[in-house]
């Protein structure tokens, strides 16, 4: 990449460009990560339905997203955010995989942040991805703050950082790795005995 990286808000191409223009480039930036549909099942559901609507009307919710400076054609990074009174959430970051390493996730999560008005936002992702969010983790000393298991899908656990998916569950952090301990203990010990 030879250029500088621009982060854009698809906000800003509500009225610019045609309704036909408009919904190729949402379609365009929801097609990068169309493939968490695995972890996922609703995503796309809840893109087109909740997340692009109110991105176009209202301002609780925004789209941002990064153009391949050397082809624009090319979306290789986006995020999906939330601010209201409740939360300031990144309900979605993603960047290429062939783009990643490059500060790319540190641009669009600075813009994130500052669009959302907050150094601590909520976000969650499946545990299997903590690798990659490792990083940004550490540089924003982002506290997770709760583990849910089959929200999405049974395969994973979603990770919480700055809050909490289960509102009504007064049940601490230390609580649910407490009860997870004691389940695989309990396991392990029928295992042995058998």
């Amino acid at each position: 990449m030879k250029r500088t990286l621009k982060i854009e808000s698809l906000k800003n191409y509500v009225n610019s460009v045609s309704q036909e223009e408009f919904m190729m480039l949402a379609g365009d930036i929801y097609m990068i990560t169309d493939f968490i549909c695995s972890d996922y099942p609703k995503y796309r559901e809840w893109y087109f339905t909740k997340q692009l609507p109110a991105t176009v009307v209202g301002d609780k919710r925004n789209i941002l997203f990064v153009r391949n400076p050397d082809d624009v054609s090319e979306i290789i990074s986006m995020a999906c955010l939330k601010k209201d009174e409740e939360e300031q959430k990144i309900c979605t970051l993603y960047v290429a995989d062939k783009y990643r390493g490059l500060g790319i996730g540190t641009v669009i999560v600075e813009e994130s942040i500052r669009w959302l008005g907050t150094t601590k936002p909520f976000i969650t992702f499946a545990d299997y991805k903590l690798e990659m969010f490792r990083s940004i983790i550490y540089k924003y000393d982002w506290e997770l703050t709760e583990v849910v298991s089959g929200l999405y899908n049974n395969k994973t656990q979603e990770l919480c950082f700055n809050g909490t998916l289960t509102k009504n569950n007064k049940e601490t952090l230390k609580q649910q790795l407490h009860k997870k301990l004691v389940r695989v203990l309990r396991n392990r010990c029928n295992q042995i005995k058998k």
